[in-house]
């Protein structure tokens, strides 16, 4: 693919066009994410109470807007009762954390001298000379870390900015709510209001980039969720059942960890396991490895099941999107970005978009 001639030239004009791209997603996810959010989301939920709003209208013979409404009524009643309770489960859990943490950081440093010792030890024992001790011993690092302020004016002002904007969050609400209706209860309607806008070819587009990513992103993007919930409810029972405490917490950071490429549950599982075994916890060390090996045995037997159809993305490709999602929109951005790369991958298959110049010159001529 060139744009040039010459070699200099063609390759500051591809530089170009990937900066214009990229701003292009920075400006979006900056300016317009937010304004599209909710109406995305009113979209899946249509999407997702659309054979429950078909067996209500064939089978009980309801009009389909009454159906439309009580299946949206349900679904949104369900989906925030969900919501409010594991948020205010997290919440709970990570208010005592943030209180707890200062005597965290004071024990931390001890504990690192336990495990040091231990390790020393250890390396003794099995005339191990060629290992670190050094690996435990943070010293530096500690000295930087410094416990938590409560700030309370600053806690009054986050309190007041969000009593501020609960009249936002209510409309925004609102909107999800009467958006899920009207999609649902009135798709042929909009549907063919979309077709007349867009035109034959903008809706065969459409059909297109539908299908495609139903396929494959809506796919993947369900095995993630389900892995992710499986991964939770595993962690969760595993914790309690050791009587950690903020199960919950723990269990949901680790979980969206297994979810990164590359990176998994043994990155945090293992090294706890090992930092606890040193302290001379062995129980929990044990506990701790039995749970990852149950996790990669749960993991070996559903994940083919599961995982139906791949993102189609290198996974250093995938990564690194992962990552820029994330600084560019948090975490939201995460899950967005990769799916908007491979859209755009997919568009220069079919043909919509190009980077390519027509010069008419690279027609052979016998």
């Amino acid at each position: 693919m060139h744009l040039h001639e010459n070699p200099s030239i063609d390759l500051l004009l591809k530089l170009i066009y990937l900066l214009l791209i990229a701003g292009g997603v920075w400006l979006f996810f900056h300016y317009i994410f937010g304004w599209v959010l909710p109406l995305i989301i009113a979209y899946l939920l249509s999407r997702l109470i659309q054979k429950p709003v078909a067996f209500l209208q064939q089978k009980c013979r309801l009009p389909r807007n009454m159906a439309a409404f009580l299946c949206t009524i349900l679904t949104v009643g369900l989906l925030s009762w969900v919501v409010y309770f594991v948020l205010s489960r997290l919440f709970t859990e990570a208010f005592a954390l943030f209180q707890a943490l200062p005597a965290y950081l004071d024990d931390l440093p001890q504990k690192l001298d336990r495990a040091n010792l231990a390790l020393r030890q250890w390396a003794a024992r099995w005339h191990l000379s060629f290992i670190d001790p050094a690996l435990l011993s943070f010293e530096t690092l500690l000295a930087q870390i410094k416990p938590p302020s409560v700030d309370v004016t600053q806690i009054l002002s986050t309190l007041g900015s969000a009593a501020t904007g609960l009249p936002s969050v209510l409309l925004t609400l609102a909107f999800i709510l009467l958006g899920t209706y009207f999609m649902s209860g009135e798709q042929s309607k909009i549907s063919g209001f979309l077709a007349q806008c867009l035109g034959e070819k903008g809706t065969q587009l459409g059909r297109q980039l539908r299908a495609f990513l139903y396929e494959s992103v809506g796919k993947w993007l369900r095995a993630q969720c389900i892995l992710i919930c499986i991964t939770f409810c595993e962690l969760s029972v595993g914790f309690f059942l050791l009587k950690l405490p903020y199960a919950g917490l723990l269990a949901l950071l680790i979980a969206f960890i297994d979810a990164l490429p590359i990176l998994g549950a043994g990155a945090v599982l293992l090294p706890w396991a090992l930092f606890s075994f040193l302290l001379g916890q062995k129980g929990l060390a044990l506990g701790l490895g039995l749970l990852y090996a149950v996790m990669l045995l749960v993991r070996s037997l559903l994940e083919p099941r599961i995982v139906g159809a791949q993102l189609g993305l290198d996974p250093f490709v995938t990564l690194l999107c992962i990552y820029f999602g994330f600084r560019i929109a948090g975490f939201a951005g995460m899950f967005i970005l990769p799916v908007v790369v491979l859209t755009t991958f997919k568009l220069r298959e079919w043909g919509y978009v190009s980077l390519e110049r027509n010069t008419g010159s690279s027609q052979g001529k016998e």
